[in-house]
């Protein structure tokens, strides 16, 4: 396959109203010899409002901070966050996926799954976690532990004994509020040559983190900048293990969405170049658009700077383009992380957004994109488009199901959703309903 990592489901619970597991699957439930990704690339998820699509996002916001951050569980902050997003009569959020990585003949499948619960001093630490993997050209066949933590305590690793030796010590007491995951980042170099395949297992986990694109806020985190650097620096010892992992990352952006507005001297070039693609893909939508320049001032190892919209005859700063142009801005670098075979999930993709523009955006991503989209969205006019793709339509009841378009013949989804004829989801609304409520 193209992919070097494929996101084939994402599985959580206890998130916000979400109180018992629900899963996404990306692609269809068998992989064997044949998988094929293309026709499964792009996912939209409908839901009434408050029926959870914003909190599957935050999940996988979660996961990847949480893999990210090594300090995660221990800022207040943090703490605070989930004791507010996680579902108060669990106190406990699960998360898991599956992945893909290889070639024809050679495809492995990997699970990841950890849980938060809160302990009894009221803050939430990791209950569990675990990394397992199968050969994906068999189907039924058993997944291997390549490491499980219970509880605080690495319980199986693995490894070699040189190996085991080093994360014991590394890992000591630190596990039940940092994931091994989080832990292993910090001194990943340093064992990649003394267990390969183990090593070769890690990193393919890195990857998936680096390659997540996650659009849910006007939050900005330069922690995935790092971890692309640590995969380029263990890329540089071992370049056996993934090829042509430094093409792919250098073709993700790091700038979230370009609201920060402090680069380092030695990233400004890239930055520049960034910028001149996002000017050509403004363009398509406002043709007025002279150019974007960029306002550098010096701030000792970075530059300070801001975006100029240029019409010619006047100039506009990007805070004061209008809400649709500036969310556009900010889902370029979704936009092209699933484009280069990374994994976008996007959070009301539809909002700010001509009708029209939406649909021409889909359409791209389903025939020529490399990565993965996934979105939530309100708009039903895609939907006529996206039946067209496999596994591309989940509709979340207000019960917390996950229910998934399947053909029914010359059937539309758009007009099955809006007659509430989809299982767990009905529009039982009419307009006579609000008689009386403005009035008064």
């Amino acid at each position: 396959m193209d992919n070097l990592v494929y996101l084939l489901n994402v599985r959580m619970s206890g998130i916000k109203s979400i109180k018992n597991e629900i899963r996404l699957d990306f692609y269809k439930k068998t992989v064997d010899k044949n998988f094929d990704p293309d026709k499964f690339r792009v996912k939209a998820i409908y839901g009434e409002n408050g029926s959870g699509k914003t909190a599957i996002i935050t999940g996988i916001k979660i996961f990847q901070d949480l893999m990210l951050s090594n300090q995660y569980l221990n800022e207040s902050k943090n703490q605070r966050f989930l004791d507010e997003i996680i579902n108060k009569e669990t106190s406990r959020f699960t998360f898991g996926c599956e992945y893909i990585t290889g070639e024809e003949e050679s495809y492995i499948v990997y699970d990841y799954n950890f849980e938060l619960e809160k302990n009894n001093k009221g803050d939430y630490v990791i209950k569990h976690e675990s990394l397992n993997l199968k050969n994906g050209n068999y189907p039924n066949n058993n997944y291997v532990n390549v490491y499980e933590c219970d509880n605080g305590e690495l319980i199986n690793i693995n490894c070699n004994e040189t190996v085991k030796n080093i994360i014991e010590k590394k890992t000591f007491n630190l596990l039940n509020k940092n994931p091994f995951m989080s832990l292993y980042i910090v001194d990943y170099t340093s064992v990649i040559e003394k267990d390969k395949e183990f090593s070769y297992n890690i990193a393919v986990m890195l990857f998936l983190i680096a390659l997540i694109n996650v659009y849910i806020n006007e939050e900005d985190k330069h922690d995935i900048y790092f971890l692309r650097k640590t995969i380029r620096e263990s890329h540089e010892k071992s370049s056996e293990y993934i090829n042509d992992i430094n093409e792919i990352l250098d073709t993700i952006s790091v700038y979230s969405g370009f609201d920060d507005n402090s680069i380092s001297k030695s990233e400004f070039d890239k930055y520049k170049e960034s910028v001149k693609q996002l000017t050509k893909f403004i363009q398509i939508f406002k043709r007025e658009l002279k150019s974007i320049d960029i306002d550098a001032k010096d701030d000792g190892d970075n530059y300070r700077c801001e975006l100029i919209f240029n019409y010619g005859n006047y100039k506009v700063n990007k805070e004061f383009e209008s809400t649709g142009i500036k969310k556009l801005v900010r889902l370029y670098s979704a936009f092209k992380a699933a484009n280069n075979y990374g994994i976008a999930f996007v959070d009301e993709m539809d909002s700010n957004i001509n009708d029209i523009y939406l649909c021409k955006l889909i359409e791209y991503f389903m025939y020529y994109g490399k990565g993965q989209l996934c979105f939530t969205m309100h708009n039903v006019d895609p939907m006529s488009l996206l039946k067209q793709n496999k596994n591309s339509i989940d509709f979340l009841s207000s019960d917390n199901k996950i229910v998934s378009w399947v053909s029914k013949g010359h059937a539309s989804p758009e007009n099955y959703y809006k007659n509430g004829m989809i299982e767990n989801s009905p529009f039982n609304i009419d307009a006579t309903d609000f008689i009386g409520i403005f009035e008064g």
